[in-house]
């Protein structure tokens, strides 16, 4: 499988999107600028993009993606634990096929969340969802 991998040039991704072709035997291209990103993307059609958002023009590819092929299957990756899409999980959920992992994550469960993209769901990749649940936020706002 074809692999935008979409963040800065650290040696820590580096080694990673190494290990992610070793173990996998997939195609993953590192790229940490928006120009390469999006002739990287037009030219070759990668069937997973895996993007940083939270990097300088993260966010931005990420839209630049979803506006040209809303069916692209993303994993957007962050430090923190805000999301990429400002409509909310049913938003993204009703209308991309994006989902969201904590970039800490190890390489074994990112390569399961891609070689399984299909049958998991987004709550499954953000292990912290059930924290920023409505009917948590609720009962949070209640017991103080």
């Amino acid at each position: 499988m074809k692999i935008l991998f979409v963040d800065n040039k650290s040696i820590q991704n580096s080694i990673r999107t190494g290990l992610m072709e070793q173990m996998s035997g997939h195609d993953v291209h590192l790229i940490d600028n928006i120009e390469e990103a999006v002739e990287f993307y037009s030219k070759e059609r990668p069937e997973m993009v895996v993007v940083e958002f939270t990097v300088d023009f993260g966010f931005e590819f990420l839209h630049y993606v979803l506006k040209i092929n809303p069916s692209q299957h993303i994993i957007s990756l962050s430090d923190a634990l805000d999301c990429a899409e400002h409509f909310g999980c049913d938003f993204c959920l009703a209308n991309y096929r994006k989902k969201r992992i904590l970039k800490h994550q190890g390489i074994h469960d990112l390569l399961y969340l891609i070689d399984n993209f299909s049958q998991m769901p987004c709550e499954f990749a953000h292990k912290l969802n059930h924290l920023f649940s409505e009917e948590e936020k609720g009962s949070s706002g209640n017991d103080s």
